[in-house]
């Protein structure tokens, strides 16, 4: 049986964790919304209550009140999916598709 899709996408950030990634936001009609890059790192408690995986940047960036990273809600969670190749987690969320590519030559 397949695990929820919760505890499928949290398996499948922790193993990317430390790897350079692309968070892409796509709307319902596959038209890409935003982008952003950076190092995926270990889940943190910090944001509670949705599950909360920083995308710490590669250089300085301006401070800001928000933290960069994917803001997982377990309970708005549709489908997750790992693409053909293990390069591209996408899953939607409260209508929202998210896709992140990992961008470093281990993932090709």
């Amino acid at each position: 049986m397949d695990a929820p899709p919760a505890s499928r996408l949290a398996e499948l950030l922790e193993g990317w964790d430390g790897h350079p990634v692309a968070v892409r936001l796509v709307a319902q009609r596959d038209e890409l919304v935003a982008v952003f890059a950076g190092t995926l790192g270990p889940r943190s408690a910090k944001k509670h209550p949705p599950w909360f995986w920083p995308v710490e940047p590669d250089g300085p960036t301006h401070p800001t009140l928000e933290r960069r990273g994917i803001y997982v809600h377990p309970e708005l969670l549709g489908d997750v999916r790992l693409h053909v190749g293990g390069f591209v987690i996408e899953y939607e969320q409260a209508g929202v598709t998210v896709n992140l590519r990992r961008l470093d030559e281990a993932a090709r």
